[in-house]
């Protein structure tokens, strides 16, 4: 809710602003005039007195550096994962609702590449995440497929938001522009915001808005989304979540 408001987010129409925030987990939110109604979301309130629904997936930086160690490679030594797929539920998985889900490793060949490994695992995990943001539209009354819907830009924040193929990724399987914003101290922005509102500095998010770093912002425009590695990893995960839901 802190960062929100150091994004300037708040009182904004449907969704307008949606926000990836790429850590040890994975949390997708957006500023809201409508509360939505989902058990696959965190009904949260904003700090300007709107809404702030949020989804959140377990496993993202901390098990995608766990693969690249487990492979001996740098975290950027990777590449597209070709027709492998790895989904990195390593600690279970929270969204979907997996909890005793494990990691699943499928489609290796003999040319597959370690890079390729880590790679897949990369996009495991931001399918992950960006299936969550489409379960957040849904929730809102948005459809993902709607192209005014699906072309919004992604804020995209957190360390993961820092390294170059978390960035790379999210680009590639989301189809979307992505602004990546400068200041790496969100938080701290937006609780110095709620400070400032508090001594009589007015609306926390204006206030923040009129601190406006925005000069800062790396604006990275939209690539050909890579609907072919998105379905793959979708039939896969679907799959293996048949019978866990099942059971």
């Amino acid at each position: 809710m802190s960062a929100a408001v150091g994004l300037g987010l708040g009182g904004a129409g449907l969704l307008d602003h949606p926000v990836l925030s790429l850590g040890t987990s994975g949390t997708v939110f957006a500023a809201s005039l409508a509360r939505p109604a989902s058990a696959a979301l965190s009904g949260f309130a904003a700090a300007d007195g709107t809404y702030l629904p949020l989804a959140c997936t377990l496993n993202c930086t901390l098990a995608v550096d766990k693969v690249a160690t487990l492979l001996g490679l740098h975290r950027d030594d990777a590449a597209p994962g070709g027709e492998a797929v790895l989904l990195p539920f390593l600690d279970g998985e929270r969204t979907p609702d997996l909890p005793t889900s494990s990691g699943l490793l499928t489609g290796l060949r003999h040319d597959t590449t370690p890079q390729q490994l880590l790679g897949a695992a990369y996009e495991g995990a931001a399918f992950t995440v960006l299936r969550a943001l489409d379960e957040l539209s849904r929730a809102c009354g948005l459809d993902p497929a709607d192209p005014e819907v699906a072309t919004r830009p992604l804020r995209l924040i957190g360390g993961g938001a820092q390294g170059r193929t978390w960035v790379e990724t999210v680009r590639r399987l989301s189809g979307r522009p992505l602004i990546v914003p400068g200041s790496g101290e969100l938080v701290a922005r937006g609780a110095a915001a709620l400070a400032a509102s508090a001594a009589g500095g007015g609306d926390p998010v204006a206030v923040a808005t009129r601190w406006n770093t925005a000069a800062e912002d790396a604006e990275l425009p939209a690539v050909e989304r890579d609907t072919e590695t998105w379905d793959r990893i979708g039939s896969v995960l679907d799959r293996a979540s048949t019978p866990l839901l099942g059971g």
